[in-house]
Order: C-alpha cells, then structure tokens, then sequence
C-alpha cells in the first residue's frame, strides 16, 4: 500500500506544449501540415521530438511511476515496451504501390453512406477527440506524403447501451 501512496504523491511530469494544433479548423490542419512536413511528414519524428508532451506514447500512463508498481509482473517488459515506444501489432507489411492503389481507391470512394446518415450524432464526437488529442485535423492532401499512411472509410450505425438505471438509450 506504501508504493501505491508515494505514486499517488509524486509530482505530475511538467509535459511540453504539443506542436500540433488540436482544434477542428483547416488552420489547424494546414499548421499540422507545415509540422509533419518540418520532420519529412513522420509521425513518430514528431512524437519523439515532443517527448514529453501529451503525445508522448504512453504519457497518460507515468510508466516510471508504474515500474515501481509492475516491475515484478512478467509481462511488465513489453507493457513499458508499448508504454515508452507505441504498440506495434504484428501486421503484415504491405508494398508501397500496394498502399498507394489502397489509398487512392479509399480517397476516390469516401467515406461510408451511413455516416451522412447519422452526421448530426458524429460530427460532435469527432470534435471531442481531436480536443482531446486523439485525432489530428490534417488536410487530406498531404496523406499520400505520410510514411506508412493507410486510411479507412469512417462510418456510422445506431445501436442501444444502457444507462446507469439500466435504461436502453440510443448509441451512435
């Protein structure tokens, strides 16, 4: 119980202002842009130059507070691993003209139908993860530009959760 305390009492880490701009506007998509393109348009340049910053891998975690909790846990290598280096997922690689046709062919279809159907329920949820940090306005020319880019078509369906009272609320 005593380490978990002295976590709990250290001091916060004094993380640096982000680069990136986080607000859903093309100016904050162009100022991105001009980032990426100051690194020669890689993300993980951008991210390691920032170290510590919001965008840190693994900054909402204090991985040197939670070695002194984990560090006699197995599996604690490879969670600080993820935790200082980003997670990387044993995916096959594919060519670079195999990417390209890829992204082409998803910048020419678009998004997915569903999603005009339900943009009114999205588009505030969108907003809320590029305030938080979770995704970054860019303009979508310069994808081609980023190194290992893939882009998936962004879609929408209503389902049903429950509230607190157990109450079945519409979800999107």
């Amino acid at each position: 119980m005593l380490i978990i305390k002295q976590i709990h009492d250290d001091c916060p880490v004094r993380l640096n202002p982000p680069l990136f701009i986080f607000n859903r506007c093309p100016l904050a998509a162009q100022h991105n842009a001009r980032v990426l393109e100051s690194y020669d348009f890689d993300l993980n340049k951008v991210i390691l130059a920032q170290n510590p910053s919001q965008i840190s891998y693994g900054s909402e975690f204090r991985s040197s507070s939670l070695e002194r909790l984990l560090s006699d846990h197995p599996l604690w290598p490879r969670l600080k691993s993820i935790l200082d280096e980003g997670a990387t997922f044993p995916l096959q690689d594919i060519d670079d003209d195999s990417r390209h046709t890829d992204l082409q062919f998803h910048l020419e279809r678009g998004n997915h139908k569903s999603l005009m159907k339900f943009e009114e329920f999205i588009d505030p949820v969108i907003t809320e993860d590029i305030q938080r940090g979770f995704a970054l306005p860019l303009p979508i020319e310069i994808l081609p530009k980023l190194s290992g880019v893939s882009l998936a078509p962004l879609g929408c369906h209503k389902q049903t959760t429950i509230d607190e009272k157990g109450l079945v609320i519409p979800k999107y």
